[in-house]
């Protein structure tokens, strides 16, 4: 495909499972799914449901915003749709993620939310195997209990070929350096697969991080993504995280990357003056984002794209279309990046294609 000259990796797409998915799931948990199913719609309310999995090919929504107009195309569950649509885009290779229900904690119960996890990283397995040159995957672990998320992570890299792992900003009460997720951690970085953020706290039965206060979508989606962007990197850098698995990648995506220079300027700061009350790190937390294995995805025609650039260098900056979400620019994304005045061609090829093929590890 390419897009003006330059080839595209799309680093965060969405869908990547056949319709037909739930029906794989071990007939023992179909109370539980239908109770999980029904707690999603309730939680989230229409307003949310494009892009998110629950809607159907061709839904309409009313009301006047954007995310009430928008359809749900066939390509998030329909693989030889989804390569038209990639070939319209100029999208060489996609990297799916799940929609992000809270599947890591389903209804709080960690065997339902074992066999949901395993459940869909088989499905996405099965739609990539359809063109599994251009179509790739992250799976989705039982965070709830990280020793079985350790052990569906090896499953889904060493046996499915999925490429990474997904997680959110914090598991419910707890924070992504607290000890007991090390093992995931480990087996992540034993693989050589990133660790990648994605998403906010908004999902059913999640610990909420500042959206409680707020009612409406504009607040609350506004709000959530670089938040929770703000959270995992401080876990990942302040944390130790980083520096206790030095051969750990860290992808964080749909938060934007304009917070990311001021964050690590503020976060230095504060080491700078009180580097006790940070024990598990020797160095400023700046220095293990810049180290080469931490990648942040922008907004394709976010306005401050080259002024990261400028600051943190196009090496740390990947391209996604976030497809098919309610506000992801389709069928325009890839074009907005490589028709940037902002960045030079150098900096274009790293953040369509380079950049995303390091944090993956792909060809």
């Amino acid at each position: 495909m390419a897009v003006n000259g330059f080839r595209v990796v799309d680093a965060d797409g969405h869908g990547g499972e056949y319709r037909s998915w739930p029906s794989k799931l071990p007939e023992r948990f179909a109370p539980q799914f239908e109770q999980w199913r029904e707690r999603c719609k309730q939680h989230y309310g229409k307003l949310t449901l494009p892009g998110g999995g629950l809607a159907r090919p061709g839904d309409k929504f009313e009301g006047k915003s954007a995310v009430s107009r928008v359809e749900v195309r066939e390509g998030m569950h329909d693989p030889a749709e989804r390569l038209k649509d990639m070939d319209l885009e100029g999208i060489d290779v996609t990297v799916n993620y799940s929609g992000g229900p809270g599947e890591e904690w389903a209804l709080l119960d960690a065997d339902f939310a074992t066999a949901l996890c395993q459940t869909i990283n088989s499905a996405k397995a099965e739609f990539n195997a359809y063109a599994p040159d251009r179509l790739k995957a992250i799976a989705i672990l039982p965070m709830i209990d990280p020793a079985r998320a350790a052990a569906e992570l090896r499953r889904s890299v060493k046996e499915l070929g999925l490429v990474g792992m997904v997680t959110r900003q914090h598991i419910r009460d707890k924070n992504l350096d607290d000890p007991a997720f090390d093992v995931v951690w480990a087996e992540a970085e034993t693989l050589g697969v990133p660790v990648c953020i994605h998403g906010g706290g908004q999902a059913p039965d999640q610990f909420p991080i500042a959206v409680d206060r707020y009612r409406s979508r504009l607040e609350v989606h506004a709000l959530t993504h670089p938040f929770g962007g703000m959270l995992a990197l401080m876990n990942f850098t302040v944390g130790g995280i980083l520096h206790r698995f030095p051969k750990l990648r860290l992808g964080i995506m749909e938060a934007n990357c304009w917070w990311v220079p001021g964050w690590l300027e503020r976060l230095d700061e504060h080491w700078e003056r009180m580097p006790e009350q940070a024990p598990n790190i020797d160095r400023k937390p700046s220095e293990y984002f810049l180290d080469g294995r931490c990648f942040v995805g922008c907004d394709p025609g976010e306005g401050m794209v080259g002024t990261v650039v400028k600051l943190l260098g196009a090496e740390r900056v990947v391209y996604a279309s976030d497809y098919y979400h309610w506000d992801c620019g389709f069928p325009e994304t890839a074009r907005t990046v490589a028709n940037r005045t902002d960045l030079d061609d150098a900096a274009k090829r790293k953040i369509l294609s380079e950049n995303a093929v390091r944090l993956y590890g792909l060809s």
